[in-house]
């Protein structure tokens, strides 16, 4: 079986390039082995900018799908995949995708990989925010195969799906900033304020959504679903 990752990353501003979230595809039977046990440890120095948040304080997504044939097929949804490789892999993919193989026109998708940590195509985008520096906070959305091949024969659905997540998430943090800015733009004094203090924020926060990341695994399936078949 073909293995395949869709991960959010992010380039923290006190930690660097960090995962985020990751959704992976199994079998049934092999469930239990990707997900994360009510002990794990979220990962080292995590902060609210790169530390995923769900509801109920959960630590794993899971959903079934039938296909067609009648196939069982599991999405899960976890900060850091449980394998020790692939973890290594990935934490790998996004150092690279975050601060060597960028494009300097962010509004094309790029593609890298080998044979040992995997193929990777993925987008990088920022986001305004008063309390980064910079006024922006750097992501990338990165989906991962073994199959080379087969990743690029399917470019143009996986980059169509990137490119739309990235708008309606920019969107919907516009909408949040401007609803912020007019609380606060009867106040120089606290608008100064609010741009001195760099702080970490989660995608919660900024996007004013608590089922933000349970809306990026129910995306991320529909990528999986179109971009293996």
């Amino acid at each position: 079986m073909t293995n395949y990752i869709v991960c959010l990353c992010h380039f923290c501003e006190l930690h660097g390039p960090s995962i985020i979230i990751c959704t992976q595809l199994t079998t049934k039977d092999k469930k239990q082995d990707y997900l994360l046990q009510s002990n794990s440890k979220t990962t080292t120095n995590s902060c609210s900018s790169c530390q995923l948040i769900l509801p109920e304080n959960v630590i794993n997504l899971s959903t079934t799908v039938t296909t067609p044939k009648n196939e069982t097929q599991e999405f899960i949804s976890t900060q850091y995949p449980t394998s020790q490789k692939r973890y290594a892999a990935l934490t790998k993919l996004v150092m690279k995708s975050l601060s060597i193989e960028t494009n300097l026109d962010l509004t094309k998708p790029n593609f890298f990989g080998d044979n040992i940590n995997g193929f990777c195509i993925n987008k990088i985008f920022k986001i305004y925010d008063v309390n980064s520096r910079g006024l922006e906070r750097k992501y990338g959305l990165m989906l991962i195969s073994d199959n080379e091949i087969h990743l690029l024969q399917n470019w143009d659905i996986i980059t169509l799906y990137f490119n739309e997540y990235i708008y309606q998430l920019q969107l919907k943090i516009n909408e949040t900033n401007e609803k912020n800015y007019a609380k606060t733009e009867n106040s120089n004094n606290e608008k100064y304020l609010r741009r001195s203090m760099i702080r970490p924020k989660s995608l919660i926060e900024l996007t004013n959504d608590e089922q933000i990341f349970v809306k990026f695994h129910l995306w991320a399936i529909e990528v999986l679903k179109d971009a293996i078949r």
